[in-house]
């Protein structure tokens, strides 16, 4: 990997982590929020959930841009709003205005997440590819707990719109680094053909110390009548799509739900309201690590293993948390960092190699419906547990039901062929039906 290579790695890690403060942002906030405009339950939950459902709207329909403009092009006007969401946050009047802006934003994020783990795919090698996508993963929960830290801070001091402001400073100071480190996608432009694609395409490939070419390879024309959701819908693709559509709505429904529930019930148990926010804390470390932890057996072994592997680690750690709360306190915390861990990994696993199972003139419209569906899950998952809760379940009861889907998940890796993207971007070979 050149140095470009690493920077662009090392960019797109620093975009996760900010997409990671800004989701977190409105829980830091939360209790002032309400003390400020007296809002109901209810409307507290709107707000939490505003920004949810725009990173899904945004992953799903919004996303495709970036295969018709350019990924380039795509990450900076999505940097841009989500700045401009933040800083307008800081200045929100009222209730209405604050949850327009958080669902504005939640798009912007929701494209931007989607975009960069294309991007940081394309541009990758082939040796480093699932160890860099590893890490871009990462980036969010750092994001979360770095921006727990510093939001505590300046909410205690200033007041919860310093949150905002910072998170818009933030932002902002990444336009600068994308506009300069950024090169247009190799893949993009061999597929889309703009005007001096030629030159375009040398000056990308010369970034990365990579020789130039003196004519681009010719190209196979496209069936014009499809829409990219129906190319990734129909033929080969529809198998791999629907699979890791699945795949991904099982894993963030069974992530989100352990985010959300595990202080709640380290409380609950006994403990107090501070060991409930310890737990959330090493709950964060975990993920960190797991995905770390992933990313370096992705890269001395086939992803696609590793990952089914992973998911019936993660499975087992749902059964250990369920059976951890009954005991000591120092217990229980290892087991939500624990949980953590093997909640989070496969999300690394998830994102190295759901690039890699589309070719480049529809792999923005597939990772943003994939991970679209995810945010799906994520949403759906807090919300079920809620009414179980009501019902009568325990939330020891809901951590054994959560066992099935990350279970569920390691099925449906292990069914998925071949990936399509396994060499350079400019030797990606023809896709292939899946097996």
């Amino acid at each position: 990997m050149s140095p470009r290579q690493v920077a662009i790695i090392a960019i797109c890690t620093a975009l996760y982590m900010i997409d990671g403060f800004d989701v977190l942002v409105m829980a830091f906030s939360a209790s002032h929020v309400v003390e400020e405009w007296g809002l109901t339950g209810a409307q507290l939950g709107y707000l939490l959930s505003a920004a949810l459902v725009g990173m899904a709207v945004g992953s799903i329909f919004v996303s495709t841009v970036s295969d018709i403009i350019g990924r380039q092009k795509t990450v900076l006007i999505g940097v841009c709003i989500v700045a401009a969401g933040m800083l307008a946050s800081f200045f929100a009047p009222s209730y209405a205005v604050l949850v327009i802006l958080r669902f504005l934003t939640g798009i912007a994020i929701g494209t931007l997440q989607s975009t960069i783990s294309v991007f940081a795919s394309e541009f990758s090698n082939a040796k480093r590819r699932s160890t860099a996508l590893s890490i871009v993963s990462i980036g969010q929960p750092i994001g979360g707990v770095l921006g727990g830290l510093i939001s505590g801070v300046l909410i205690s001091q200033y007041g919860w719109r310093s949150a905002f402001l910072f998170g818009a400073v933030v932002t902002f100071l990444m336009i600068p680094l994308v506009m300069k480190v950024f090169p247009e996608s190799v893949d993009y432009l061999l597929v889309r053909r703009p005007a001096n694609a030629l030159a375009r395409v040398n000056h990308s490939l010369r970034a990365i110390r990579q020789p130039a070419v003196d004519v681009l390879p010719d190209t196979v024309a496209a069936d014009q009548r499809k829409s990219r959701f129906a190319d990734i819908l129909t033929g080969y693709n529809a198998r791999r799509t629907i699979l890791l559509a699945l795949a991904y709505f099982v894993l963030m429904a069974s992530f989100y739900f352990a985010n959300s529930w595990t202080p709640r019930l380290i409380t609950a148990s006994g403990f107090t309201a501070q060991d409930g926010i310890n737990a959330g804390v090493l709950f964060s470390v975990g993920a960190i690590i797991g995905g770390v932890l992933l990313g370096l057996f992705g890269a001395r072994f086939p992803m696609r293993k590793v990952l089914a592997v992973f998911f019936v680690i993660g499975a087992a750690t749902f059964v250990v948390f369920a059976n951890s709360t009954t005991g000591p306190l120092g217990w229980a915390l290892f087991a939500a960092a624990l949980v953590g861990f093997g909640s989070n990994a496969p999300i690394a696993g998830m994102l190295a190699i759901s690039p890699t199972y589309y070719s480049s003139e529809v792999r923005g419209t597939a990772l943003g419906l994939v991970i679209g569906m995810g945010r799906v899950g994520a949403i759906i998952s807090p919300i079920l547990a809620g009414a179980l809760i009501d019902g009568g379940w325990t939330a020891g009861d809901l951590y054994f039901l959560f066992v099935i889907p990350m279970a569920l998940g390691a099925v449906i890796i292990s069914l998925l062929g071949q990936p399509v993207l396994r060499g350079s971007a400019s030797k990606e070979p023809a896709p292939a039906p899946a097996h």
